[in-house]
């Protein structure tokens, strides 16, 4: 009977060890912080793409109300078109260049996309992440463009995704590949933007970017309704907001405006306008 008792009392410790160490070595996995992810994670310089934000919800008990996405200042791109996503509304900023760069439609562009900011409406996915689309080209003639993307919760918390990598929260990133000589970019209209002659330097097929088309098309339909959805869609997210999604928010007492610009200081320079004025 003693070894017996001994025997179970052995492999209850061996059970209470086990369970510990696999506690510990399981908290970091548990910990880490899921990341803001682009959809392609490449594309062509000098050409166009359509980029999706795909980003987390990591809070319990409430919802993001707003999703700024910060183009890199070093990094400008000429033209750059937030497209349709169901319960999001978008607002850009824009900033003033001392040197001017190409766009699609004009060689000379001086005023492009600073940020874009979603902000949610009614009809909103409840779950999941949000994953908001940005058309945008030519790409600059760099090897990465680095985006900070700043998140707000109903409950007032703000998210910075701008981390280097391996950090907390790091920032999403677009790595950008040299056209092949002769490769057609984003300059020309109907081109294929996306695409280098040289397949080991183009994107593989799911990764190919829009033409010079997709741009004008996105461009246009932001022109003639961009103004009445976003309006349409900020008022019927402050009418029928549920309480978990802005508490903050309602009858618009101490909660920011849907067109506010997230938090934190803008570069001198920059000015807010809404998407139909593009």
């Amino acid at each position: 009977m003693a070894t017996t008792r001994g025997g179970s009392r052995r492999t209850r410790a061996g059970a209470v060890l086990a369970a510990a160490v696999a506690g510990v070595l399981g908290w970091p996995g548990a910990a880490q912080a899921a990341e803001v992810t682009t959809t392609p994670t490449r594309a062509v310089q000098g050409g166009a793409v359509e980029v999706t934000f795909v980003v987390p919800e990591e809070r319990a008990g409430t919802r993001t109300r707003k999703i700024e996405v910060r183009l890199p200042a070093d990094a400008p791109v000429g033209e750059v078109y937030p497209l349709s996503v169901d319960g999001w509304a978008p607002l850009m900023t824009s900033r003033t260049l001392d040197e001017p760069v190409a766009g699609i439609h004009s060689d000379g562009v001086t005023s492009v996309t600073a940020a874009v900011t979603w902000t949610r409406a009614a009809g909103a996915p409840s779950a999941g992440p949000a994953r908001l689309p940005l058309a945008m080209g030519p790409l600059p003639q760099a090897d990465t463009m680095r985006f900070e993307v700043v998140q707000t919760y109903a409950d007032g918390t703000v998210v910075r995704w701008a981390d280097p990598a391996g950090g907390a929260h790091p920032a999403p990133t677009l790595t950008l590949l040299p056209a092949a000589p002769g490769a057609a970019t984003g300059h020309a209209h109907g081109g294929d933007a996306g695409a280098a002659a040289d397949p080991a330097a183009a994107p593989g097929p799911a990764e190919a970017g829009p033409s010079a088309n997709v741009l004008l098309g996105g461009g246009l339909l932001i022109g003639v309704g961009g103004g009445a959805v976003i309006g349409w869609a900020v008022s019927r997210g402050r009418h029928r907001a549920d309480p978990i999604d802005d508490p903050d928010d309602a009858g618009d007492a101490g909660g920011p405006a849907a067109d506010e610009p997230a938090e934190g200081a803008r570069p001198p320079g920059e000015r807010a306008e809404p998407v139909g004025s593009r």
